[in-house]
């Protein structure tokens, strides 16, 4: 890229240390960048990330990755900022494994080791440009998508968001993030959530079943698991707000309902109703692959297996 492009974008450094945050601005401007915004203070990032629209953030962690790795799963959030696909910089001075797990695990898009050289950094910047990862979001996690490729190939479960660098740089304001691209990527997250956190519940449905007759793993693990699966209800209600996918509220009703006798029996768990929470939750599941007819058809004839049971 030339330095002409980048002068466009507008970038907001985030770094509680002066002579750091100085060496990433002189970085910055060595690429061609301009429009730098430098801020030390939480509470400064978190207002100017929430108020305005940035081409590019760059985060520097402290020692421990935080607050850095919280803010960063703050700029990601709809409600706390303006553009929650905003191209992020997450730079750390640990190389810890753990530390760079967690540091991925915030949302950012690229990290980066300090220290580091402007060629670096440049690549970071260029890779976010040309080649920048779908979004995938989870019960706990929006971001870019780092499944192995395997794992990706034939699914449908990711997103390709506004790029707002992308769109400064190459002029291309239809790549950038309008309140309706914002709004089409949302749902779309939305629906890839709510997916998600439907398999998760299937697996611990699966998982207290064929643990049946086991008194130690459900005395430990019985409660709770099913508290995993009320709080992953909630999650999906709150999720399904954003979407037309209100049918699948009478599968989520009829999940809790059997949760919510299973957790007054626990830890003393029956075959039947382990039996039924298994086939509740794959029903929702299910919900999620057919459209509305299809779901309600499924779901009555469920209901109805169910008190035959």
């Amino acid at each position: 890229m030339h330095k002409a492009q980048y002068a466009k974008a507008s970038i907001l450094n985030y770094d509680a240390r002066p002579k750091v945050r100085k060496r990433t601005t002189a970085a910055l401007r060595d690429l061609g960048f301009r429009r730098i915004a430098n801020v030390d203070k939480p509470n400064d990032l978190c207002n100017l990330v929430k108020s305005q629209k940035f081409e590019l953030v760059i985060f520097a962690a402290d020692t421990d990755g935080s607050p850095a790795a919280r803010l960063v799963k703050q700029a990601r959030r709809y409600e706390s900022a303006s553009d929650p696909y905003t191209p992020i910089i997450l730079v750390s001075w640990n190389s810890a494994s753990e530390v760079i797990r967690r540091a991925l695990n915030t949302g950012t898009d690229q990290l980066l080791m300090w220290p580091f050289t402007t060629e670096q950094l440049g690549e970071r910047v260029d890779a976010l440009i040309s080649s920048r990862k779908e979004f995938v979001e989870t019960e706990s996690y929006l971001g870019p998508d780092r499944r192995d490729a395997k794992v990706r190939s034939g699914s449908d479960g990711s997103v390709q968001v506004p790029n707002a660098l992308r769109a400064k740089v190459l002029d291309r304001p239809e790549l950038g993030p309008s309140r309706d691209a914002i709004e089409v990527a949302r749902v779309s997250l939305a629906r890839i959530k709510i997916t998600n956190v439907c398999r998760r519940i299937c697996v611990i449905a699966k998982v207290l079943r064929q643990h049946h007759g086991d008194e130690k793993f459900m005395r430990v693990r019985g409660p709770r698991e099913l508290g995993a699966i009320e709080k992953s209800l909630s999650v999906i209600r709150k999720t399904l707000k954003v979407t037309e996918l209100g049918h699948m509220h009478s599968f989520c009703d009829s999940v809790e309902q059997v949760t919510t006798q299973l957790l007054e029996d626990a830890p003393d768990l029956d075959k039947k109703g382990l039996s039924l929470l298994e086939q509740t939750t794959l029903a929702l599941r299910v919900a999620m692959d057919v459209d509305e007819d299809t779901a309600n058809a499924a779901f009555r004839l469920s209901d109805e297996v169910a008190k035959a049971v």
